[in-house]
């Protein structure tokens, strides 16, 4: 046999010397390279493990208290005795973490980067802590388990689990990176913003907005209005800022009355600002001349495929995902004309960067009452 024939197919001959069609090609990639280059496949999978290499690191390194250590330099033998952990584990792991940009070593000594003080250290105003664990049960939750979750459906959270628990205190910290901030800024700017008296955020879960606001002028009263599960978050927080002209209503705004007299109503990323039917409470609600300032996702049709596929794979006591905030349509013809009948007239309309992820934005139209 010459040293050719062993790449030969059965296609190509047989025991008899005649075709056998239909057959397998063994042998072929022992001569012949593959079709689509190794490299395309390998970079896929390297990139994929490593960033599950990096939220895993960033997890473990929350858990153990590194960052919450690494506030003031330490040696590794110092750092190794305060964690628990053995020299020859904690030094890579250090490696690694000063690799990622979130620590940074000199002269043997380890401490936290500007990026792990400001978002991974939990005394940090803009700690995302709440939210690297609400990613973290998605990843334990649903993509650990995709095949199952592809053949029987959706993964349900119970909404006092999942929504009240991780979701919203997850919101907040994403609002402090830049979202809130840049809101509040153009709320303020309002012509006779240092005049208004009372407000209310509708739906105001975390209540940021409203005590960002009320801190911006001396005489605003706020009011976060939301279900009785929500409000002990925003209280949580009234209490850290001190903010003592805040207070919570427990409610349901399309059942309950929300009051009146109002200089400012404010909706955020709930039904609130997307309901043509609430439109009649939030105009009745508001003085003459007031605002109702409405900030909004209407990105459900510029998510990337990640993203997309995500949202598929979760829902919150089985309901479907058509009944979310985030896929209502917003500012339809139907609502425009809905506010221009409630005596609503639009004066801006404008996108807002959202910093939760890469080119995001949200859309704040603002309204003013007809005097």
């Amino acid at each position: 046999m010459r040293p050719d024939d062993i790449f030969r197919t059965k296609e190509e001959s047989s025991a008899d010397g005649s075709a056998s069609p239909g057959t397998a090609k063994p042998g072929r990639e022992l001569r012949d390279e593959p079709p689509v280059p190794p490299e395309v496949f390998f970079s896929l999978i390297d990139s994929g493990m490593h960033g599950l290499i990096e939220i895993s690191a960033i997890r473990a390194g929350i858990e153990v208290g590194i960052f919450r250590k690494l506030e003031r330099s330490r040696s590794l033998p110092d750092l190794s005795r305060s964690l628990g952990i053995r020299e020859d584990l904690l030094a890579p792991f250090c490696t690694l973490l000063c690799s990622m940009g979130l620590l940074r070593e000199e002269g043997g000594l380890y401490r936290n980067s500007g990026l792990a003080s400001t978002y991974l250290f939990d005394k940090s105003p803009y700690s995302q802590i709440h939210y690297l664990e609400k990613t973290s049960r998605m990843v334990e939750n649903v993509w650990e388990h995709l095949p199952g979750v592809l053949r029987q459906g959706p993964v349900s959270y119970e909404r006092e689990e999942f929504f009240d628990a991780l979701m919203l205190p997850s919101m907040a910290e994403n609002a402090l990176t830049g979202r809130l901030q840049r809101t509040v800024r153009v709320i303020s700017d309002l012509p006779g913003f240092s005049s208004f008296r009372k407000m209310i955020d509708l739906g105001g879960g975390h209540g940021l907005y409203a005590i960002a606001l009320a801190g911006r002028n001396p005489d605003l009263s706020a009011i976060v209005f939301d279900l009785p599960g929500v409000v002990p978050l925003a209280e949580d927080y009234i209490r850290r800022y001190g903010a003592g002209r805040v207070r919570t209503v427990a409610g349901d705004f399309f059942r309950d009355d929300i009051g009146a007299g109002y200089d400012l109503v404010f909706s955020s990323s709930n039904p609130s600002g997307k309901s043509i039917e609430l439109l009649d409470k939030i105009g009745a609600a508001l003085n003459p001349g007031g605002y109702f300032v409405n900030v909004q996702s209407d990105d459900e049709g510029n998510r990337d495929p990640y993203s997309a596929f995500e949202w598929q794979l979760w829902t919150i006591d089985n309901r479907p995902k058509a009944t979310f905030t985030k896929d209502m349509p917003f500012l339809t013809p139907g609502y425009r004309a809905a506010l221009l009948s409630h005596g609503l007239t639009v004066i801006s309309e404008e996108k807002v960067r959202d910093d939760y992820h890469p080119d995001a934005t949200v859309t704040m139209i603002i309204t003013r009452k007809n005097e």
